[in-house]
């Protein structure tokens, strides 16, 4: 029997703050219960993805030279602005270091920063997948952090992250549109903008960092009134932007149709999830599944990144 080795990773969602960590702002994000595990056995013969992207991207920093098995799946919704493709990467370069006898300490903050770094770079550079810096520290740390990205920038990664782990009540319901789209749709042009100066999107990114700085404030409090307030100019400052689109718009409306105190995108737009803020999230959803969504998760505080028993 071949070696083998497994390790699971969680989606994120963005609460407030988002897109600002590219940009060097800070965000408010909490894992969600959906996983993507990789499981690779070696000396069993070779199976690979159909979809070979991040795949490739593994092993062309850390090569594997004989035949490997490769076993990935995930309960993250395809698309969905809820990090999937991270989650399966991260949980993949778990494996892979492990097989190089290099596994990450996952243990000490620097250890999962470091890992943390390795598996954005990767995914930017290597997939090329245009993304933020908040997927992959979410994902590898979990829970609820308020995480704050000084020094970043969409081109330079500039210095470690500093998270704050963030105790309290989750009232929030994420409903996916269906809509599938990429986050470098969204996250490429306005990049491109910040880069060339645009003075709007330069606002915008300020702006929202001072609303996720306020935002942490009133859920350490838990006012939820102020958070939703905090939440709806987050969504209109990035809607403002074009990061947002009729699937969405819809959902946030039948959202605050039924109650919900705030509604905004939970990752980079143009489709994908809303996370809904309201007191009874049970409530909200059986509503919401009589206007016919059906994708419904809610956050938790939960492991990020670790090996499973293989």
């Amino acid at each position: 029997m071949g070696l083998t080795v497994s390790a699971s990773a969680p989606g994120r969602c963005g609460i407030i703050g988002n897109p600002t960590d590219i940009y060097g702002g800070r965000v408010l994000s909490c894992s969600v219960p959906a996983r993507a595990t990789c499981r690779l056995t070696l000396g069993e013969g070779s199976l690979l993805p159909e979809d070979l992207r991040l795949w490739n991207a593994a092993l062309a920093r850390y090569p594997i030279d004989e035949p490997v098995k490769v076993e990935w799946s995930t309960d993250v919704p395809r698309s969905s602005g809820l990090s999937g493709s991270t989650a399966l990467l991260a949980a993949t370069m778990a494996c892979v270091l492990k097989l190089h006898n290099l596994e990450p300490d996952l243990t000490t903050p620097v250890g999962k920063a470091t890992f943390t770094e390795l598996v954005r770079d990767i995914e930017r550079n290597e997939a090329n997948i245009v993304c933020g810096f908040q997927d992959a520290y979410m994902i590898v740390h979990g829970g609820m952090q308020f995480m704050n990205f000084a020094g970043k920038h969409p081109v330079n990664k500039g210095p470690h992250a500093t998270l704050q782990s963030v105790t309290s009540p989750l009232p929030f319901l994420l409903v996916t549109t269906g809509v599938e789209r990429l986050s470098g749709s969204v996250h490429g042009p306005m990049a491109q903008s910040w880069l060339a100066g645009e003075q709007l999107v330069i606002d915008s990114m300020n702006e929202i960092t001072s609303l996720a700085d306020a935002g942490f404030e009133a859920i350490l409090r838990q006012d939820w009134q102020r958070l939703g307030e905090l939440m709806d100019e987050n969504h209109r400052l990035i809607a403002a932007l074009g990061g947002s689109g009729d699937a969405i718009d819809l959902l946030i409306a039948n959202c605050k149709k039924h109650g919900a105190i705030s509604a905004k995108l939970a990752g980079a737009g143009l489709g994908g999830t809303v996370i809904a803020l309201f007191e009874d999230p049970d409530l909200l959803e059986k509503n919401l599944r009589l206007d016919g969504y059906t994708r419904f998760m809610k956050p938790i505080a939960g492991p990020g990144v670790r090996y499973e028993e293989s």
